[in-house]
């Protein structure tokens, strides 16, 4: 996208950069999304438990990042998605948590987030970046490339066209450029002075969805990344003012802790989750960000669900996060739009978001396979404690992480919806 369309986009109220389908689109249709499992492996199976994954373009291989302890991040070869395969594990510090983790644009590079356990670990703080084949490393055999000096890094994402990363920063998104990636060098800070959780971006209308969970600004944020060194606010849609999860019935839409935000790009859709690890649980919300009436410049809220089994959580550590909804995908096909989660307690969970004002739960699957097998985060709880589930187009493939179990692949697909197990 040029700095003319950029402006053009600023001019019109950004409503040219996303398609639309029409408000009744959707209506009238019976619902459909169910899962298959293709494959299920527990990998390594690091005591500290998994966390956040990705899938490569080609959809050859798969990662998963590890919580606590010295897991550290795993490659996984899904080439047969029947037999997820790992090919690597790059061990780190018991002393720093690699809870995300992403491919590089440039084939045999993938970076992952350093948060460390606390501040007197800051040595381990940033990212790292995996050579897994770029210059001397290899898929078996990877090395640790370079860093990016980020600070506590909880999680990331590359541009997906450029040499620039992204971090999620205390005081907005962070710009790392890494064209080099042995002499990496920080670009700036942009976006809202506060804690940014996520960043997903969307290369195909040249905007970043951003989860800002406080310290300043609790809200779901747009940014134009057409000049991916420099973005630019796009738009906004604050929570200050809103109804909190203990100000509602259990189930109803409320807004606190802006978790994870995703997008699917031509239909004009984007999809925020709220994270609540205690007492009511957070949920989905669906934006119109040019839909209907709503717009890049204007998000407005329009559905919600939560997660399908919701009920309330306790206090104790080992209750929590239960029934919060967590990372998702959006798969688009045709008239079809299917919202994918990592739902914790209620493992991967499919919605029908077709019609966005009417999100409607339609298949699940309990990620426990091998549970009885599992070393897992003893703190956590038992599986199914799915992190997230990520989408792949070019082979039609949803991976799936689980916190105790390791990495499902999974067919998630427009069949009439069965309601799960």
């Amino acid at each position: 996208m040029t700095q003319t369309r950029r402006t053009l986009l600023q001019l019109l109220g950004s409503t040219v950069a996303i398609g639309s389908t029409g408000l009744a689109a959707a209506r009238g249709k019976s619902k459909k999304g169910r899962i298959r499992k293709l494959g299920h492996s527990l990998l390594e199976d690091p005591p500290g438990g998994y966390t956040e994954g990705d899938v490569r373009d080609d959809g050859k291989y798969a990662l998963t990042g590890s919580f606590f302890g010295t897991g550290g991040s795993f490659l996984v070869d899904i080439s047969n998605p029947t037999t997820p395969t790992q090919v690597h594990q790059v061990p780190s510090s018991e002393n720093v948590r690699n809870a995300d983790v992403k491919f590089g644009r440039r084939d045999g590079l993938y970076y992952r987030s350093q948060e460390p356990n606390s501040d007197e670990y800051d040595d381990f703080a940033g990212v790292e970046i995996i050579d897994y084949g770029y210059a001397d490393g290899t898929p078996e055999d990877p090395t640790v490339l370079g860093t990016l000096d980020a600070g506590s890094t909880h999680n990331l994402f590359p541009h997906p066209t450029e040499s620039y990363v992204y971090t999620t920063e205390h005081h907005g998104m962070g710009v790392f450029d890494v064209s080099d990636p042995t002499d990496t060098s920080f670009v700036g800070t942009f976006g809202p002075e506060a804690d940014l959780h996520d960043i997903v971006v969307d290369p195909e209308n040249d905007l970043a969805h951003l989860a800002f969970i406080g310290g300043g600004f609790d809200g779901y944020v747009i940014m134009d990344v057409s000049d991916p060194a420099n973005p630019e606010m796009a738009g906004s849609f604050s929570y200050e003012g809103l109804p909190d999860y203990e100000d509602v019935p259990l189930g109803e839409e409320a807004f606190e802790n802006c978790h994870y935000a995703d997008c699917d790009p031509g239909r004009g859709i984007a999809v925020v989750g709220d994270e609540i690890g205690h007492g009511k649980p957070g949920g989905k919300h669906i934006f119109d960000i040019g839909w209907g009436d709503g717009s890049v410049s204007n998000p407005k809220p329009i559905g919600y669900t939560p997660s399908p089994n919701a009920e309330y959580q306790g206090d104790d550590p080992l209750e929590t996060y239960d029934w919060t909804t967590h990372n998702h995908d959006i798969i688009s096909k045709g008239n079809n739009s299917l919202l994918v989660d990592g739902a914790y307690h209620e493992g991967t969970v499919v919605w029908d978001i077709s019609d966005p004002t009417d999100p409607t739960f339609t298949d699940r699957y309990a990620t426990d396979d091998m549970a009885d097998q599992a070393q897992g985060p003893g703190w956590l709880g038992e599986a199914p404690m799915a992190w997230g589930a990520n989408y792949n187009a070019k082979r039609d493939l949803t991976v799936v992480s689980d916190m105790v179990t390791g990495i499902y692949v999974f067919k998630v697909t427009p069949a009439a919806a069965k309601g799960g197990q």
